[in-house]
């Protein structure tokens, strides 16, 4: 078995985060190297994990995930980033791709789409 996909959980909601952390960790396919509690703990917690796919909120009350995906972007180009949201509709996907996300996942559907779209980003990538 290949390495793991090494994945960082941005949420506001430290309950949201344990519960993807709890999914995410039943798959030997991905490893949660860690969770920021909004946005502005993401940046710098991205830099110094340097994580292949960065899972983002887009409805934060710091830094909303549109704006700091630009940043996580530009901070680390490698990375793939997946924007989550419960707004599961085409605006949402639509701004959440224009602001620079590879994929959107509803969080309606994570235990449905989350784990395929973190293989396809990074499949995508190689």
């Amino acid at each position: 078995m290949p390495n793991r996909i090494s994945v960082l959980l941005v949420d506001d909601s430290s309950t949201f985060l344990r519960i993807a952390e709890r999914f995410l960790g039943e798959s030997s396919e991905v490893r949660v190297v860690g969770a920021a509690l909004g946005g502005l703990q993401a940046l710098p917690l991205a830099r110094d994990l340097q994580p292949e796919v960065i899972v983002v909120d887009l409805q934060m009350p710091d830094l909303n995930g549109l704006d700091l995906i630009p940043q996580l972007r530009t901070a680390l180009p490698e990375a793939r980033i997946i924007a989550l949201t419960f707004h599961d509709d085409r605006f949402h996907r639509d701004a959440a791709l224009r602001a620079g996300a590879d994929d959107f996942v509803a969080k309606g559907n994570m235990g449905n789409d989350l784990l395929p779209a973190i293989r396809n980003v990074v499949k995508r990538e190689a």
